[in-house]
Parts: C-alpha cells; sequence; structure tokens
C-alpha cells in the first residue's frame, strides 16, 4: 500500500492465505503457539516439580505449549530464579533474535531495514512472510507501527490480543539494536490501553525507544534514524492514461480520505460492477491484517506495514 497523494491511498489486492506465526513468537493463535527451548533438566525440574507438568510431555526444541502452560512454566521459572515476570519475557525476546541469528536468519534479518525504524516498520511483514510462505501457519501474530519523533526518539505501537507479554518487544528491540545496528536504546513503556479493534480485545502497548548514550552523537540518531538525502531528478511526463493503469494493476484500489472509493482495477471493476462514486471501501472488503480498524487514520499509521484484505462474501460480486 502507498500514498498516493495527500488525500488518497492506492492499494493492490492479491489473493493470498491466512494464518501467521513468525520470527517474533507472539501467542496470537487459536492453537499453541510459543515455542520455549529448554533442556531436559530445566524441563523436569521447573516443570514437573513446579510447574506441574507430566514427564515425557517436554522437548527440546520446537515443542509448541498452550498459552496457559507457556504462563504456567514462565512463573515458575521467574519464581525460581527470583525476578518478575516482566524481567522473564524480556530476557526471553533478547534470547529469541540471539537464537534466530544463530539459526540461519541473520542475512534475512539484517536486511529488514536500513535503520531501526525501518527493521521495526518491516516486522509485520517479515512476520507474515515467515508465517505464510515458510510454516504456512494460523497464527494470528501481532501488529507493529512506529513513528519518528523530532527529538530523535522512536514510539513504537505494538497490538496483540494477548496480555502481559509486552516486555518480548522489549527484549527484541533490545537485541536487535545492539547486533544488527551496533547501538545501545533505553525503552519505557508510556501507555497501554485495551481497544475494541476485534475479537477478542486487543491490548495496545506505546513504547518510547531512545539512545541510551547521548554521547555516541549523529552515529546513534542515523542508527536510529537515517535521513536520506534528498536529490532533485529531472521531471518526465510519462503518458499512462487511467485506463492504462487500471490494466495494468488489476486489483488495485484507490479511495479517498473518507474511505469512498474513486476508481480501481480492472478486476475489481469486474467482480463488483456495481461499484461508483458513492460506494465505500468498508462495504466491499474488510482488514484482516493488520487488526486494526478500517479508517484512513490507521492506514496512514500502518503504511509501511503488510497489509491483508478479504472480500466481503455479502458484496455483489460477477464473475
Amino acid at each position: 500500500m502507498q500514498s498516493v497523494s495527500g488525500d488518497r491511498f492506492l492499494m493492490s489486492l492479491r489473493p493470498g492465505r491466512r494464518g501467521s506465526r513468525g520470527i517474533f513468537k507472539d501467542f496470537n493463535s487459536q492453537q499453541p503457539s510459543v515455542p520455549l527451548a529448554y533442556s531436559p533438566p530445566a524441563c523436569r525440574h521447573h516443570g514437573t516439580e513446579i510447574a506441574q507438568f507430566e514427564l515425557g510431555t517436554e522437548s527440546k526444541v520446537a515443542h509448541y505449549y498452550s498459552d496457559e502452560e507457556t504462563l504456567r512454566l514462565a512463573t515458575s521459572m521467574a519464581n525460581t530464579i527470583g525476578i518478575p515476570l516482566e524481567e522473564l519475557w524480556e530476557a526471553y525476546g533478547n534470547f529469541l533474535i540471539e537464537y534466530t541469528m544463530e539459526s540461519g536468519w541473520s542475512e534475512l534479518l539484517c536486511a529488514l531495514g536500513y535503520d531501526l525504524k525501518g527493521f521495526l516498520d518491516s516486522f509485520d511483514s517479515l512476520h507474515y512472510f515467515v508465517d505464510h510462505v515458510i510454516y504456512k501457519t494460523k497464527m494470528r501474530g501481532p501488529a507493529f507501527c512506529c513513528e519518528a519523533q523530532e527529538d530523535g526518539r522512536l514510539i513504537l505501537h505494538y497490538y496483540s490480543i494477548r496480555y502481559g507479554i509486552d516486555n518480548i518487544v522489549k527484549g527484541v528491540t533490545h537485541a536487535v539494536a545492539r547486533r544488527i545496528f551496533g547501538i545501545d536504546v533505553a525503552i519505557k513503556v508510556v501507555g497501554r490501553k485495551d481497544e475494541k479493534l476485534s475479537e477478542p480485545v486487543t491490548y495496545h502497548t506505546i513504547l518510547s525507544i531512545y539512545a541510551a548514550d547521548s554521547e555516541t552523537g549523529n552515529r546513534t540518531s542515523n542508527a536510529m534514524i537515517h535521513v536520506h538525502e534528498q536529490s532533485e531528478a529531472p521531471t518526465t511526463d510519462f503518458q499512462m492514461t487511467a485506463d492504462d493503469f487500471c490494466t495494468a494493476f488489476p486489483y488495485h484500489i484507490c479511495f479517498s480520505t473518507d474511505l469512498f472509493i474513486e476508481y480501481v482495477g480492472h478486476f475489481i471493476r469486474k467482480a463488483f460492477p456495481t461499484i461508483n462514486a458513492k460506494t465505500n471501501v468498508c462495504d466491499i472488503m474488510e482488514i484482516v491484517h493488520p487488526r486494526v480498524q478500517f479508517s484512513y487514520e490507521s492506514v496512514l499509521a500502518f503504511k509501511n506495514s503488510h497489509f491483508i484484505f478479504q472480500l466481503e462474501q455479502t458484496a455483489e460480486m460477477a464473475f
């Protein structure tokens, strides 16, 4: 999806599959979700004696625990170690990046963004790619939206249907900043709220990210937010008509700030012959990912995310 002007958005639809699982492991799933890699002795101690698991249910790698089992095991470990559960989740997030980079994903992660903001903006797309293309699972992943502030800070919005695990995001961000961009950052949760974006309720966590050592100067700032130099290019008048564009991009939909459709590609026009200037885009499709309200403001906030739309079955279609 991309902005084509100050008051319009253009998006292109493609047939796709649902489900998600990814590099960033959230619990957003209808099925058991989070892979925890513990050695058998650790599982026996924390699992059978403290968390009341049965022998034989532990697995060293690639075993999935239900939400209830995962929280029970994590709580028992935190109590045994003597640290808050929040610190355990943050350590898990840090371990997650260390583990994935040492397991063959290093090049992909390093290519995800030119700076920390670009990385966080691309997290949704990476998550969806790994979920649907690599693992083909049915998890519903979290959503991320990153905003650059004038003072050099980053504001990261994290959306999840699971409560209490947002500290995993802190651990992931710390590890990414350090291992990929060579900087140390400080992260502070500045807000939490519940939003009725879908069923069930979505938990929205707002995190402030800033350089841990201000003496590192421009190197740290550029690693967090890279300012691209503007260059002038000669203007060229491309002779492409609106009909040519609709032929080249048959699945696109262009809508205004009030979500009324302005024009569509030829496939969409064929599928919905009754579309006109009074048709609201919400009447013919819904957002599958990210799980946000279908509004111009939401689309603008997540413009760097991978949007998945589903055509409404109740819409009048003709094939």
